[in-house]
């Protein structure tokens, strides 16, 4: 007999004397793990909006104001803050209604709808704010090298095509470095969602 033989009859012993949880069981504790993670899922977007702000505010904001005015994009920096925080709260606000909604609600097919909204917001939040950066760098970009400030520094002869192409580049980074933050942790989050969500669907086609 085989080491693969061997290990499924072991598995099999070890399985008998593992406690059964029945499909009413199961079904409670898939809800208390799913609202535990959209319960994280709210408490990191929140603190995604508050930390930075915060920083931004107590460090280095009348400077950055300074010199957007300089590049007359105050009035741009500004719009663009207004639009995107109300965004982000609206998320963050979709955020917690799917919380509650999950928290409330123990019926296995409101709770796997609960699941598909709550991912689909989560896209949707991960979309907005990775087009966020090439939007506003690209509008900062272009004022400043065609500011007499950036042009009287440069070199003469420098291929201002270059440049662009360092700054997509550098601008592509962001964002990269900005998806594998949001992959790590609210992809981690998102795959337990899907476990979990597959796990009451098996337990549904189990009860037909």
């Amino acid at each position: 007999m085989d080491q693969l033989e061997l290990l499924k009859k072991d598995w099999k012993k070890q399985e008998s004397t593992l406690p059964k949880l029945s499909k009413e069981e199961l079904s409670i504790l898939i809800h208390k793990k799913s609202s535990s993670i959209v319960k994280w899922i709210f408490i990191i977007s929140l603190l995604e909006f508050l930390v930075p702000n915060l920083v931004l505010l107590f460090t280095g904001y009348d400077a950055s104001m300074k010199a957007y005015e300089e590049l007359g994009l105050a009035n741009f920096m500004n719009i663009i803050f207004v639009i995107s925080t109300i965004v982000i709260f609206y998320f963050i606000f979709r955020f917690y209604k799917n919380y509650k909604s999950i928290s409330a609600n123990s019926d296995s097919k409101a709770l796997m709808q609960n699941i598909i909204k709550t991912r689909k917001t989560v896209k949707y939040y991960i979309w907005f704010s990775l087009s966020m950066i090439p939007i506003v760098s690209l509008v900062v970009l272009y004022k400043t090298f065609n500011s007499s400030n950036f042009l009287e520094k440069i070199p003469e002869g420098t291929n201002i095509i270059l440049i662009w192409l360092i700054a997509f580049v550098f601008i592509a980074m962001m964002v990269g470095l900005l998806w594998l933050f949001y992959r790590l942790i609210y992809g981690i989050l998102l795959n337990k969602l899907q476990k979990n969500y597959d796990e009451l669907v098996s337990n549904s086609l189990d009860e037909l």
